[in-house]
């Protein structure tokens, strides 16, 4: 700053200093004789032209002078000094005045003084001791040089304190990131990133709530840029946010990204900043809703606006609880405008009845400062009471008050149902699990009153002979019991395996009747059947078929009480084929009927119920015939008014040539062969009751059988014997069946050995496990003997 001489010749020696308020007073008083400066009308025209200039002015002004930096200040600025630095700091040397912050201010100051530029800062935090503590202190201000002919003689400053500007910036700023940060919404600042010719090429990430990945599935974004994340990112979406920050106009729009796999329901806005490239977005990914949108087209426009809108509804509240902010979101959840929630208004939202519960947690939170976070019900805009969701963190200021509460209400009423239904399921299962526990005993006491015959029946064929065949049906027993599980478990997952020939449902009746027929002659029951004409021919699997139908016909003997009479009727139309299976028995509750086909479900069971099963029949039944693309369906009018089940299968027109036929089955028979190729066979299995039975049976069958419990012992008996075949226990204690295997190939007396797999498990990935373990077979437990006997021969 330079000034004009002025001519300063006074009436007396401080004509210059007259007015100034208290400032102009103090220093009018001052002993400038003993100071550097010297008597006032000695001073340069300069400092008297700015010292007039300082008293005058109302605004924030200091003096530097000289090479000892003497102050002078006005009393707009000695409002801010304190009782630390006023009134001594007039006429003070600056360095020694402001010792504490020199470090901050001195070398702008020294600069100048040696002929540097002006200096401007805007909200400068500069600590400063005032009125006995040290604080934390904002400024803007400017220091000016002081130059006349002589050169530059000081320094001049004008400021202003912005502390308290500064302190509410911080808050809102808190309450803003406090009010992102609950929203279920991406949010995030971009700062867009041009070429040399200043066209936009990408943009860089500034900041991201937490919700940001979720919505996104980026994760580490902030200073990074969008392509160096998604290399691929199209362009139009560098284009679309590069028109928002020059335009400054905010767009709301649905845009689909091919690189991110995801569609986006975006709000962007420019954020004021220095190069107008920032920009704001708020968004959510809408993908799952972009997939069913053909069949909501038609109340797109109907719904327009709460498809725009955030579907979450966030709220805030003065310290005590007073609603005093409500989004849009609200109308379209409850139809209500925002604003009748202000206040108390959101209570006609809340169920009457769990208002008490509201008000406690909400003093509690109020009282303590905790977050807030309940569910509650609603009142929806249809009527309806749902589910909710409701959060809330206090803002706080730097001292810990409360300022405000910032929360969100989520609708969570289909989570909630789906919870209840699982839950439900759950129950129903535990029911199956322990009638599974039941109908597994069951056999058990046959099973182990046998074992006892066999130990008390010495020689006597006959006593022998029962006992077997008592073991071998209950053995069967559990096996289809298993079965029936593993059959269900494979059709859920897709794993069943049907073969798909040419079948003439006859064929399937006359194979059903077969099985069934020894219970239904039993049970005295009168067998109706009824056939049309012509063959009623579909595509599928004869075994699995037969094995549907013989399963109703089994159900209906059993549940139809002794003498009943039961109907099985076929028929075709040009497009389908009808077998219905009808009864006179107990029926089905009309609570039961829509669940009959769901696994886990079964009616009602008592402890004198006479019939076993498990429930999966039906379940297995319905999977089966959809499977071959067919439905099922049921009828009953009541408890003892019988029931009607029918299958219902797509007819195939006659083919040309011959109907397939299912490979006969070997028939079981009571003793087992005797072989004509004796082997050495060693079996290796922990649990010796298993093992010593195994070995009786092939030793019956005319081979040399060892056992051993332990895979170490197997070991030390290969290490010393030819052995011919291996069978290997996979649940062995120490070393598992797939590990043995792999030490004995290694042995040169077993190298060449058959190796056979014993297992409880027979799925897919258990035979092929074994297969890489390196084993030849893997039988499944309860061993097929004539499986296992013709592996011994081969």
């Amino acid at each position: 700053m330079r000034l004009p001489l002025l001519d300063w010749t006074p009436l007396n020696r401080f004509s210059f200093l007259a007015g100034g308020g208290d400032m102009g007073a103090l220093m009018r008083s001052y002993d400038w004789d003993s100071s550097p400066l010297g008597a006032p009308d000695t001073w340069p025209s300069t400092l008297k032209t700015l010292v007039r200039l300082l008293l005058s002015s109302n605004h924030p002004m200091f003096i530097w002078w000289g090479d000892a930096l003497i102050q002078f200040y006005n009393d707009a600025y000695r409002q801010t000094l304190g009782p630390e630095r006023h009134p001594q700091a007039l006429g003070q040397p600056g360095k020694e005045c402001w010792a504490e912050a020199w470090d901050a201010i001195g070398p702008d100051i020294e600069r100048i003084m040696a002929g540097g530029e002006s200096a401007w800062y805007e909200d400068r935090l500069v600590p400063l001791t005032r009125n006995g503590v040290r604080d934390d202190i904002w400024w803007t201000y400017g220091y000016s040089p002081i130059e006349d002919d002589a050169g530059i003689r000081g320094v001049l400053v004008i400021c202003k304190e912005v502390t308290e500007e500064h302190l509410l910036r911080e808050r809102l700023e808190q309450t803003n990131h406090t009010l992102i940060e609950t929203m279920d919404e991406g949010f995030c600042l971009i700062d867009m990133v041009r070429d040399e010719t200043g066209r936009a090429i990408d943009y860089e990430f500034v900041e991201v709530n937490k919700s940001f990945s979720q919505q996104t599935g980026l994760r580490d974004c902030v200073g990074r840029r969008a392509r160096e994340l998604v290399p691929q990112l199209e362009q139009r979406w560098v284009d679309i946010y590069d028109e928002i920050a020059v335009s400054g106009v905010a767009r709301r729009f649905v845009e689909g990204s091919s690189a991110m796999g995801r569609w986006f329901s975006v709000y962007a806005s420019r954020i004021a900043h220095p190069e107008n490239r920032r920009v704001a977005l708020l968004f959510t990914d809408i993908s799952e809703r972009r997939q069913t949108e053909e069949a909501l087209r038609e109340s797109e426009a109907k719904f327009r606006t709460i498809a725009d809108a955030m579907p979450q509804m966030i709220w805030s509240a003065t310290p005590d609880g007073s609603f005093d902010y409500a989004n849009e979101g609200w109308r379209g959840f409850a139809g209500v405008a925002p604003e009748s929630l202000h206040g108390t208004g959101w209570k006609a939202l809340a169920d009457p009845e769990e208002l008490p519960a509201l008000h406690a947690a909400w003093f509690a939170s109020q009282e303590g400062g905790a977050p807030f976070e309940i569910e509650h019900h609603a009142r929806h805009r249809g009527g309806a009471w749902r589910w909710v969701l409701t959060r809330a963190l206090p803002v706080r200021d730097s001292e810990g008050r409360i300022l405000r509460w910032m929360g969100t209400m989520t609708d969570i009423h289909d989570q909630k149902t789906i919870s209840e239904e699982l839950r439900l399921s759950n129950s129903r299962k535990d029911e199956f699990l322990a009638m599974l526990a039941h109908e597994l005993r069951n056999p058990l006491a046959p099973i182990s009153t046998a074992a006892q015959i066999l130990k008390l029946s010495g020689n006597d064929p006959k006593r022998l002979a029962h006992a077997s065949d008592v073991i071998g049906r209950q053995v069967r027993h559990m096996v289809e019991l298993v079965d029936d599980l593993l059959d269900v478990s494979r059709v859920n997952r897709g794993l069943a395996e049907l073969e798909r020939v040419e079948v003439d449902m006859r064929t399937v009746l006359h194979g059903a009747l077969e099985q069934a027929r020894p219970l239904i002659e039993r049970q005295r029951h009168t067998l109706v059947e009824e056939v049309g004409p012509g063959r009623a021919l579909v595509i599928g699997d004869s075994k699995r078929l037969v094995q549907v139908l013989a399963n109703l016909l089994t159900n209906a003997a059993k549940y139809t009480p002794e003498g009943g009479r039961i109907a099985v009727a076929l028929s075709a139309t040009a497009d389908e084929v009808r077998l219905a299976v009808s009864d006179n028995g107990i029926g089905i509750e009309a609570s039961l009927l829509p669940h009959v086909f769901d696994l886990f479900t079964q009616a009602k069971r008592t402890p004198d119920r006479s019939h076993g099963g498990l429930g999966l029949g039906l379940a297995l039944v319905r999977s089966m015939i959809v499977l071959h693309g067919g439905r099922v369906e049921v009828a009953s009018a009541g408890l003892g008014q019988g029931s009607r089940f029918t299958v219902i299968l797509p007819r195939h027109a006659q083919a040309a040539g011959a109907t397939h036929a299912a490979p006969a089955q070997p028939e079981e028979t009571g003793q087992p062969m005797r072989t004509a190729r004796p082997r050495r066979v060693l079996i290796v299995d922990d649990n010796r009751d298993a093992a010593d039975s195994l070995s009786v049976v092939l030793g019956a069958a005319g081979h040399r059988v060892a056992v051993e419990e332990t895979p170490a012992a197997a070991l030390r008996r290969a290490a010393s014997e030819a052995i011919d075949v291996y069978l290997l226990d996979i649940g062995l204690p120490g070393m598992d069946g797939h590990r043995l295997v792999a030490h004995l190939r290694a042995m040169p007396n077993a190298a060449g050995a058959q190796m056979i797999a014993l297992s409880g498990y027979g799925q897919a990935q258990d035979i092929e496990a074994s297969q890489r373990a390196g084993f030849d077979a893997h039988l499944v437990k309860p061993v097929e003997l004539p499986r296992l006997l013709a592996l011994l021969a081969a």
